[in-house]
């Protein structure tokens, strides 16, 4: 989203993303700029912002409604929230998605879970955009019950980084009967963003490759910057620094890989 001009906004709905939009995001951005005590600047959100955009691209493209987020984040987990080599730490930049869903005035409603106890960096970044929040008693883990007050109903439940106590694998089936009582009906999406992680979840998974197309011809609309096979198109004098190809660099890998950390069931 800030470092290409197309983004997914619905089923069959695309943005075109202007410098104007782009400049107030991080301007906005900086001014929730302190992460354990350190500041948090323009090159630190670039990446989390990549990886948060081409989650909600194709989560828009599902055509949901009502869309609940169960987070994960919690500050005294992370050190920092992106690497020396500008790839966010974990699910930290997949956290910004409902700030982009917002900015990017993406259809479907969104809402996230959030402990009602404890300091948190992005429930700061929640409050600042106005994100629905729904609070509960504690981050929500595989092998925990789930429980919240709402009178919404949903049809489609994104588990962003949401790991278990004990590690291993977990029935598909299982984990959906207790976000039941807050669906439209008991077989709802479910996606379950994660990465780099020892927990499994096990059963049948939607073909998302519809999606994943979209996506890489919205970031290739209208000018062709990264590529499946050698990843990031150089052609263009603006991209020549390390810094640059590092970002290209992980937005195609967000494309190219999205079959491992995003999974639809």
């Amino acid at each position: 989203m800030l470092l290409y001009k197309t983004q997914p906004k619905g089923i069959d709905t695309n943005n075109l993303i202007n410098l104007d939009t782009k400049t107030k995001l991080m301007e906005s951005l900086g001014k929730i700029s302190v992460f354990n005590n350190k500041n948090v600047t323009r090159k630190d959100f670039v990446p989390l912002i990549t990886d948060a955009s081409i989650i909600d691209g194709m989560i828009v493209s599902g055509g949901y409604s009502n869309i609940l987020v169960v987070t994960s984040f919690e500050d005294s987990n992370y050190e920092r929230l992106r690497d020396r080599n500008y790839r966010p730490i974990n699910s930290a930049g997949d956290h910004l998605l409902p700030i982009v869903h917002a900015v990017n005035e993406s259809e479907g409603n969104i809402y996230v879970t959030m402990p009602k106890n404890g300091d948190n960096y992005m429930k700061d970044l929640y409050d600042h955009y106005e994100v629905n929040q729904i609070e509960c008693d504690s981050y929500f883990r595989l092998d925990h019950d789930f429980k919240i007050q709402t009178d919404v109903k949903f049809d489609c439940i994104v588990l962003l980084g949401v790991e278990a106590d004990k590690k291993g694998t977990y029935q598909i089936d299982d984990i959906k009967k207790k976000f039941a009582p807050y669906c439209i009906s008991p077989n709802v999406d479910l996606i379950d963003i994660r990465r780099l992680s020892e927990t499994n979840i096990n059963g049948s998974t939607r073909d998302i490759e519809l999606y994943k197309d979209r996506m890489y011809t919205c970031v290739n609309t209208p000018k062709k910057l990264i590529d499946l096979e050698k990843r990031v198109v150089d052609s263009e004098p603006y991209m020549l620094s390390l810094k640059q190809k590092l970002n290209y660099y992980r937005v195609a890998l967000n494309i190219e890989e999205i079959n491992d950390y995003y999974k639809v069931y």
